[in-house]
């Protein structure tokens, strides 16, 4: 009885541990396998694979995809040479441009003078300042050579006015007894009066040629100017008719 008690006993304990193996394997057979998300099948250390994975797998991932075509050499150097020109050409653009602003500067020796440009530069909206300043300008001093006596001198002068032709004699200094017949700040007109006094009086007139220091009025433009259009603007006035020095100064 106690053989057969101690042979339940043993069974009893040999079926609970198979039972206990064989529910770890049936466990481990269902358990979900971690793959990665991707198309290619999933191989065992000890299964077999195709040469075709193998040959994929021994190759690096960038080596499957076929590589970009590269530009020529001869269409890269096209390129660069095409942009440096481009560059060299807009740098001697801006350049010239620079290069054509003009600053100005306008002296005038008359008030008259002075008023007509200011004028005609606000005409064309060309902004300005103004400054009062002194310079030495050429002048050309009309006269008559001193007579013997100051009596002579005199009577040239009578003999001028009935001829309406303006004159003093000056009084003292190294021109005492000459006959002045005006100052004029521009050859061209002295020369023209020198012809006429001449032709009207019959005598010998003299252009004495000096510097005197006077006056001026000097205009500034405010913001720069094309040359282009400076120009335009230099036509609206009548140059012949202004005691006007002008200075271009490139900006």
């Amino acid at each position: 009885m106690k053989w057969v008690f101690l042979l339940l006993v043993l069974a009893n304990a040999g079926f609970v541990a198979w039972q206990g193996f064989s529910a770890v394997d049936a466990g481990a057979q269902q358990a979900p396998v971690y793959a990665p998300p991707v198309s290619e099948r999933i191989y065992l250390i000890g299964e077999a694979r195709p040469e075709g994975d193998l040959l994929a797998q021994s190759l690096p991932e960038a080596t499957l995809e076929p590589e970009p075509e590269s530009e020529p050499v001869e269409e890269v150097l096209s390129e660069l040479n095409q942009a440096v020109a481009n560059a060299v050409q807009q740098n001697a653009a801006e350049q010239d441009r620079r290069e054509n602003l003009l600053c100005p500067v306008l002296e005038l020796e008359r008030d008259a003078d002075r008023r007509t440009v200011s004028d005609a530069l606000r005409n064309n909206n060309l902004a300005f300042s103004q400054n009062e300043i002194t310079g030495k300008r050429d002048k050309y001093w009309l006269y008559i050579a001193a007579p013997a006596t100051t009596a002579q001198a005199q009577d040239i002068v009578a003999e001028l006015k009935l001829k309406r032709i303006d004159s003093y004699v000056i009084a003292r200094g190294e021109m005492k007894n000459r006959i002045s017949l005006g100052l004029f700040s521009s050859q061209e007109r002295a020369q023209q009066a020198q012809t006429m006094i001449a032709q009207r009086s019959g005598k010998r007139v003299s252009i004495y040629e000096h510097e005197r220091t006077v006056k001026l009025y000097e205009l500034l433009l405010d913001q720069p100017i094309s040359e282009n259009a400076w120009a335009q603007f230099l036509q609206q006035l009548d140059l012949s008719k202004l005691l006007i020095k002008i200075e271009k100064n490139p900006c």
